[in-house]
């Protein structure tokens, strides 16, 4: 066996002491075989990693010939001792034909820190090492001790002098032992907080292989998507690391600003078909390594090793599993090693948000649905891309929601419970059917299966707040924020939960806050650009408007502008915008509401009420806002609006009242 410069491991409740030969749980001497014994260190010594069946024979039989069948019932008898199967507690993975990999977290404790074994524990070992029968002490001794060429009658004499000498000497021990050292209590003692939050932050990419950026990327969300459904875990989404995605932070800098206890940092170096994957789990608190781990395998083990990384985190985290969250936790998605490829090439150019960049997601989303066609979260990709896409007319915006919807429907068909198609469809229902109580379904259903995914809870806020019902909306997108803490769009949506409700003030600084984080986020200007509008600051909301990129060619900025422009008493610029709007309708599509914005704030009912009968007939994104916009207050007294309300299944509402929060 070799030699390991630590005197002892802990790894669950078990202390394993390499001196003493002991094994403890809970303080309490667990009986091993001395291969047995010599087998676990070997593995504790390597934990993380896949240790081959011939490297682990060596190390515990360096000097003899052993058959395979030896090892196997050395590790089944390891495994029946440390309980394995008891609770769905798991240690050591076997790797067909390859091996095994010790898979708890391990801590290894240096003779600098040892811990002296207390008065009872000595005694009672003592007890139970005299109540063996004289046959098994000799045999186990000998089997420890014996050396070539010796002869078994005088090893019986030897070794049964050296216990006698080591229970003498135990028992002196017991009797005058020093008093206790004090020492730095182990990772994960009980005097630590427990650790309720998590950053899983974009693995490094080693080594001169670009393309594998994916795969790097992908190990990452595929951990935090695992992560993300035990619901006492807070786990930041993979949307909050993507601003880290291009750099490479410092793990604890990083985890203190988005607040978690706990930061998980990786790397990844493919070289041909085997993958050498590196991860640390760090407490943030103390900078101390909860567990660390080298994985050297085959691509198309990929599952494995993720597989272990997540079992190793959640013992890091000492998070304890319900049955539900066990069987979600242990689900893959797919076990195609090609389809997952494919996915991940399909996320990483998805996540450019470019058109480019979304026209290749897409194929490589079909490419992975060809190679699995019961690949849930592959339907759930091709979804996004497709809706992300749009169109340049009415008919192909309709085709890409009845595609979108498609492959949604076939998502949650092939796998019910995951969470992020049903928000999804929810949004469709919100902003495309006007189906107010769909939405709130897939909305409630979303956060039931996920209560980490962010984003279920941010479009619920905003679905709340277009209801008029302003309180539970801000709660709800507050509670997203909570998990997303730097997502520029949740900060902005704040902002325009408080402006729906009236509270202009607010709104403005919510608005101000988002752009502390990012000086340049044009939503965030658009919706203090139009708050400051409400409140009488028209040249001050101009300027705004006019930060915004791209506001020329965006059809709802553009309108907004036009509204700011015609609320201030610039008519002629708000007749400028008309003339834009009507241009850019004859190159893309422009939604009607754009034009009653307009008309409204230069005092044409009549107008934006003809513009009004084509936001009906189109089910036009902008409907779900004719509840609650301030800017459309100028008209709620005309009767046609009411009749408008309740042609889309809304009930007139009185003055919206602002939330209390």
């Amino acid at each position: 066996m070799s030699q390991d410069l630590q005197h002892s491991y802990e790894f669950g409740p078990y202390r394993l002491n390499t001196a003493e030969r002991l094994l403890l749980r809970d303080g309490e001497r667990v009986a091993l075989p001395p291969k047995a014994f010599e087998t676990l260190v070997v593995l504790l010594e390597r934990h993380g990693r896949l240790v081959e069946k011939e490297e682990l024979m060596k190390a515990v039989w360096p000097d003899s010939y052993v058959e395979e069948a030896n090892l196997t019932n050395y590790v089944s008898t390891l495994r029946k001792a440390l309980g394995e199967g008891q609770n769905g507690q798991s240690y050591i993975e076997t790797v067909p034909k390859r091996g095994y990999r010790f898979m708890a977290a391990v801590k290894g404790i240096s003779g600098a820190e040892e811990l002296v074994l207390e008065k009872r524990t000595l005694t009672r070992i003592v007890t139970e090492e005299e109540q063996i029968d004289n046959s098994d002490r000799f045999a186990l001794a000998s089997e420890r001790l014996a050396l070539p060429g010796e002869t078994r009658g005088w090893n019986r004499w030897w070794v049964g002098a050296a216990i006698l000498c080591l229970i003498l000497a135990v028992g002196f021990l017991v009797l005058y032992r020093p008093a206790p050292r004090s020492v730095q209590p182990p990772t994960g003692a009980a005097n630590q907080p427990p650790l309720r939050s998590i950053t899983v932050l974009p693995f490094k990419l080693l080594g001169p292989d670009r393309e594998s950026d994916y795969l790097s990327l992908g190990m990452s969300e595929a951990l935090i998507a695992r992560l993300s459904h035990l619901r006492q875990l807070v786990v930041r989404p993979a949307s909050a690391m993507q601003r880290y995605s291009d750099t490479q932070p410092d793990a604890l800098a990083a985890a203190r600003e988005q607040g978690t206890d706990a930061v998980l940092e990786g790397s990844v170096q493919r070289d041909g078909q085997r993958i050498r994957v590196i991860v640390k789990l760090v407490r943030v608190q103390d900078q101390a390594v909860l567990w660390s781990g080298q994985f050297d395998e085959e691509l198309t083990n990929v599952f494995a090793v993720q597989d272990s990384i997540a079992r190793q985190v959640v013992e890091g985290l000492t998070v304890k599993l319900s049955d539900e969250e066990r069987r979600r936790f242990q689900k893959r998605g797919t076990e195609s090693v090609e389809a997952y490829q494919a996915y991940l090439r399909g996320r990483y150019f998805w996540n450019k948000r470019s058109i480019e960049g979304n026209q290749r997601a897409m194929e490589y989303f079909n490419q992975a649905i060809e190679k699995d066609p019961a690949y849930a979260q592959a339907y759930a990709g091709l979804a996004d891309a497709i809706l992300f896409r749009g169109g340049n007319s009415l008919i192909e915006i309709n085709q890409a929601y009845a595609k979108g919807r498609a492959a949604l429907e076939k998502a949650i068909e092939i796998d019910e419970a995951l969470a992020e198609p049903h928000a999804s469809l929810g949004l469709l229902a919100m902003n495309v059917d006007s189906d107010w109580a769909e939405a709130e379904r897939q909305y409630r259903r979303a956060i039931g299966l996920n209560p980490n995914y962010a984003t279920a809870h941010h479009w619920y806020g905003e679905f709340l707040a277009y209801m008029g019902r302003f309180d539970e909306g801000l709660a709800e997108i507050k509670h997203a924020q909570e998990l997303d803490p730097l997502s520029l769009i949740i900060s902005t949506d704040i902002g325009k939960v408080y402006f729906l409700a009236r509270q202009y003030d607010r709104a403005i600084e919510q608005c101000k806050k988002t752009l502390e984080i990012d000086p340049n986020y044009g939503m965030a200007h658009a919706w203090l650009g139009f708050s400051y509008s409400l409140t009488g600051r028209h040249e001050e909301a101009a300027t705004e408007l006019h930060k915004v990129k791209g506001v020329v060619g965006d059809s709802i900025w553009l309108a907004y502008l036009g509204y700011v422009y015609g609320n201030g008493g610039q008519e002629k610029e708000a007749r400028k915008i008309i003339s834009q709007l009507r241009a850019l309708a004859k190159q893309t599509y422009v939604p009607p509401m754009s034009m009653v914005i307009v008309y409204t704030a230069l005092g044409e009912k009549d107008e934006a009420f003809k513009w009004f009968d084509r936001v009906a007939a189109e089910h036009a994104v902008g409907m779900i806002e004719l509840r609650v916009n301030p800017g459309l207050d100028s008209l709620r007294s005309d009767p046609r609006f009411g009749d408008l309300l309740r042609k889309v299944g809304f009930t007139p509402l009185a003055r919206p009242v602002s939330p209390n929060a």
